[in-house]
């Protein structure tokens, strides 16, 4: 079926009394299969398709409908349905379409067609892999806990009235798992492994296995530290759960709601010149690039902090015209069931030149944060204390692991005291599609006994 003549279409008629109007089409099919023991626990393959209609009619009055129905009166029905909507809501003169721009024709590399040539049998077998190699790492991993296979192959198309129509494919693929282990002395829940990319051979089954594995065995036998301010070395999925956190201050929303900690700073040094910060919506090969975003804007690279300085926040064209900015090509679109919101792309600290294992022998002394947990994070008030566990470094040296600490600053002062960024930077995909390093910070509270 030729979907795009077919958004047009749709386009033509529910614009015809004046509105604008767009229209967003999704074709996908999505694999979850879960490993347990050797045995599937569970396993679910869906398609799906759909399509949403938006339209904004005069004031600037929004309406919105979806459907899954692409029958003539499904269709119709939807059309008329966000016309219907529009005109009981509000108006709001700053709610428009974006004026169509061309975007880059480049190859981006986010679709794999052997993922979506993948037959059931080998999804399940890299499952079975990833807890296999988890479960052989060392004698001490006695189990699994949620051995998870993933993927994801969707077509989008998008159309509106103001001349933009473009269409993209993409796919995903990735697994993760927690392995538990014990010895004599007791029992660990901790260790996690994870992969996730764009491409089939970028993600290896054995690779999530054993990372689940060896942090497993880390933390046995893991004892408390004293209550001290000093140093501390973030593994990257620590810095991507710190960087999940600092996005939500980095939005135009965000500023302009007086949610953020970096409230009336833009031009201000906030944070170490070892520091800079991007979002990356054409990163090729990215979870979350894509030619266009949810708007039909095309995507870019935004710097939001550059060697210490705030410069840019993510704007989606309503956020845009609020600041008399433009769009960064951020309005995101989990599916058709939704409306554009203002989101992250491919967000990440850009790598420095040290390895992980440098930042830690340059430590006197100090705590090698493999894990996190708790809330005690605001974007809004910069508050940042967590739980935390890991290893005690001395002398640059990992000894002995850590559990039930606290880590505790402010969002601030941790940007300001970063003072080393790994090259090991990783894609991971729990927390949106975040990329992150290791990173040392000076002068944290590390909460103990």
């Amino acid at each position: 079926m030729d979907y795009l003549g077919f958004a047009k279409e749709i386009v033509e008629k529910a614009g015809a009394g004046g509105a604008e109007a767009e229209v967003f089409i999704n074709i996908g099919k999505e694999t979850n299969i879960e490993i347990s023991r050797g045995n599937v626990e569970k396993l679910s393959q869906s398609g799906s398709k759909g399509l949403g209609v938006r339209v904004i009619a005069e004031g600037g009055r929004v309406g919105y409908a979806y459907t899954s129905d692409f029958s003539p009166g499904g269709v119709e029905r939807t059309w008329q349905g966000a016309l219907a909507i529009a005109e009981a809501a509000d108006p709001d003169p700053n709610r428009a379409l974006p004026d169509p721009q061309p975007f880059d024709g480049e190859d981006l590399a986010i679709y794999d067609p052997a993922i979506a040539e993948m037959r059931a049998e080998e999804k399940i077998d890299f499952a079975k892999r990833i807890e296999k190699a988890a479960l052989d790492y060392d004698a001490r991993v006695i189990m699994t806990n949620r051995c998870i296979y993933f993927d994801n192959v969707t077509s989008v198309y998008l159309v509106n009235s103001r001349g933009f129509a473009g269409v993209y494919d993409r796919s995903v693929i990735g697994g993760y798992v927690f392995a538990i282990a014990r010895d004599e002395k007791g029992i660990n829940t901790n260790g996690i492994g994870v992969g996730a990319g764009t491409k089939k051979v970028e993600v290896n089954p054995e690779t999530i296995g054993r990372e689940a594995g060896a942090r497993a065995v880390a933390q046995l036998d893991a004892v408390q530290v004293e209550t001290q301010v000093g140093t501390v070395v973030l593994d990257p999925l620590v810095t991507a759960e710190f960087l999940a956190y600092l996005s939500a201050a980095l939005t135009a929303e965000s500023m302009q709601r007086k949610r953020s900690f970096l409230l009336d700073k833009m031009g201000q040094e906030v944070a170490n010149d070892r520091v800079t910060i991007l979002d990356n919506g054409r990163m090729p090969g990215g979870l979350a690039s894509a030619p266009f975003d949810g708007e039909g804007v095309p995507t870019q690279v935004t710097r939001l902090i550059d060697e210490g300085v705030l410069q840019n926040v993510i704007y989606d064209t309503y956020s845009a015209k609020l600041d008399g900015a433009s769009s960064t090509g951020n309005a995101q679109r989990g599916s058709h069931r939704s409306k554009p919101r203002l989101a992250l792309s491919n967000f990440y600290l850009q790598p420095g030149n040290q390895s992980q294992e440098d930042i830690i022998a340059g430590v006197k002394k100090g705590l090698y944060v493999t894990s996190t947990m708790g809330a005690g994070v605001s974007p809004i008030t910069g508050e940042y204390s967590v739980g935390a566990s890991g290893t005690w470094i001395e002398d640059g040296k990992l000894t002995y692991p850590v559990k039930e600490a606290t880590i505790a600053s402010t969002m601030g002062d941790i940007l300001k005291n970063i003072v080393a960024v790994g090259s090991d930077a990783r894609v991971l995909p729990f927390f949106g599609a975040i990329i992150a390093p290791t990173i040392r910070i000076e002068g944290m509270t590390i909460g103990g006994k």
